[in-house]
């Protein structure tokens, strides 16, 4: 109905612009012929709800009703006209929104109703070669050095004030490097500790190490692929990044006045962040339709598993909350681009060799070494 009478309307379609990049400006016009059966819909809904003296719930007349509500109905009615025009015209115009509407005139008249807005949609961008990319591998050998400091640390963290001689303050001794400091940590000999250190060392490095190849990746993915994101999912993530980085700063102990002069400090370097995860969540998206990497009812089970674990929850409860919070679309959107991101990993060129191992007939996950840690 309405994409009929919106293509009439003088005798043109609505018309689309771009208000600025990744933003679109609709005008459109909605026609009394239009705009009457929806009012018509809307006036029985107050007729059911209403509840006039004289009258049982909903048995009141229409004109009294129309009367008696008129504002209310009117104002229902053109939300949901201007709700509908809006989008039908984006879907005719096969527009890709990424935020709501933005109504800025909504003219109503006996002639019908004369609409403006914006919207922010999603960035136009060809995709840019993804396979095979090179990167390479932190090493995960521990130096002599490393593991030097590291103990040095374990004596450290072990200290013990003892009392000094009659009429002496107390003194600060650290253990010697030895059989008795292993067994005080529950290992039997010196070179028993030596190993656990660099073992614990070597599992720290293999999870930099991972970090380091998905930062990697990602810096590959933005340097081939330059657009515009819209501003204010920019702002939004922006906005999210200040707060989290506000609460660490509260955490590790920054006074609360001192805060918003911490934030100043990093105002661009968040605003970068923010505008470089929007970037990449789009070439991540763009790339999992390409390959058809999707979600399984497996990989949602298990992160929700994960939450409720973490939350101490039952599951069933931590879904109900995400449902009610609207958060769930952005949890299978989160565990998409991890899929994604660890695939482009199996087709990644670590180290010169396809996927980080030598050639297989299945490709192997380049990140599984720092899943055991």
């Amino acid at each position: 109905m309405f994409k009929k009478v919106l293509d009439k309307v003088a005798g043109k379609p609505p018309a689309v612009t771009d208000a600025a990049p990744c933003q679109k400006a609709l005008k459109l016009h909605v026609g009394p012929e239009a705009i009457a059966p929806i009012r018509a819909t809307v006036l029985q809904e107050f007729q059911r709800q209403a509840n006039l003296p004289g009258f049982r719930k909903g048995k009141a007349p229409v004109d009294l009703v129309a009367r008696q509500f008129a504002q209310n109905i009117q104002e229902e009615t053109l939300q949901r006209v201007s709700r509908q025009a809006i989008e039908q015209a984006a879907k005719d115009n096969q527009l890709k929104p990424v935020g709501p509407f933005e109504i800025s005139k909504a003219d109503y008249t006996d002639k019908g109703l004369a609409l403006e807005a914006t919207v922010e949609v999603e960035p136009e961008f060809t995709l840019a070669a993804y396979k095979g990319i090179a990167l390479t591998r932190a090493p995960l050998a521990v130096s002599v050095e490393e593991q030097t400091k590291a103990l040095a640390s374990l004596q450290e963290s072990m200290a013990k004030m003892v009392p000094g001689q009659e009429g002496e303050e107390k003194t600060r001794h650290v253990p010697a490097l030895d059989d008795e400091l292993a067994k005080d940590l529950g290992l039997e000999t010196l070179e028993q500790l030596k190993a656990h250190v660099e073992s614990k060392l070597r599992e720290q490095k293999r999870a930099a190490q991972a970090e380091q190849l998905d930062a990697d990746l990602c810096d590959q993915l933005l340097k081939r692929h330059a657009f515009d994101v819209p501003a204010r999912l920019v702002a939004h993530q922006h906005e999210r990044l200040t707060r989290e980085f506000a609460v660490r700063l509260l955490m590790n102990g920054v006074p609360e006045e001192k805060v918003q002069e911490e934030l100043k400090q990093f105002t661009e370097q968040l605003r970068t962040s923010a505008e470089r995860h929007v970037k990449l969540s789009f070439v991540l998206d763009r790339i999992a339709a390409q390959e058809k990497i999707d979600v399984t009812q497996d990989a949602l089970l298990s992160r929700l598993w994960q939450v409720a674990q973490r939350w101490k929850k039952d599951p069933a409860e931590v879904r109900k909350i995400f449902d009610a919070k609207g958060l769930w679309p952005s949890v299978i959107s989160t565990i998409r681009q991890e899929q994604t991101t660890h695939w482009l990993l199996s087709q990644a060129m670590i180290d010169g060799v396809l996927g980080g191992k030598p050639a297989e007939p299945a490709l192997a996950d380049a990140r599984a070494p720092a899943a055991k840690t």
